[in-house]
């Protein structure tokens, strides 16, 4: 993308990085895959850095987020979504169970899913389909609340990726 301020007009000039994306594009029921599997914690920093070799799970999943709040970012071009899980493994301790952005210009997408057995924010990078209302990526790291007072405090690498897949209903 380039700008041309000449005189009082600025003409933003894209070079094909446009998606395309709508909002409504985002709207609806989200359900997310993830590979099954344990995969171990690594390459931690923040509060507990000794959270280096703990075994997590992706038995959670899969998961359902009906009625996902889509809103715009305050500091990017991109769409924020916000969620709590709708099925049987709702946490109820937890509103926010699915969190992320989709990037209006170049539609890929950061998401974090809550793990309610493991207690941690599983976090993703994909790319948004708009033609199927899907994402495909790979999650390689959590976010947790290792002293348990409502703040993420710790992030970890996982020490292989987990695949991820959501599609929006």
């Amino acid at each position: 993308m380039s700008c041309n301020s000449s005189g009082n007009k600025t003409t933003i000039i894209n070079q094909g990085l446009d998606c395309l994306l709508v909002r409504a594009d985002l709207v609806g029921t989200w359900n997310v895959s993830l590979s099954l599997g344990t995969r171990n914690l690594q390459n931690c920093t923040g509060q507990k850095p000794a959270l280096n070799g703990t075994p997590i799970t992706t038995a959670d999943f899969p998961a359902t987020y009906a009625n996902v709040d889509v809103f715009g970012s305050d500091g990017s071009t991109s769409y924020k979504i916000l969620a709590d899980r709708t099925d049987s493994n709702n946490d109820l301790l937890t509103t926010a169970e699915l969190d992320g952005t989709v990037q209006a210009d170049s539609c890929l997408a950061l998401v974090r899913a809550w793990d309610k057995t493991d207690t941690l924010y599983i976090q993703c990078i994909g790319t948004f389909k708009i033609s199927n209302g899907t994402v495909s990526g790979s999650c390689d790291s959590v976010e947790i609340d290792s002293d348990g007072v409502g703040g993420l405090d710790t992030s970890c690498s996982l020490d292989a990726n987990v695949s991820f897949d959501a599609s929006i209903t």
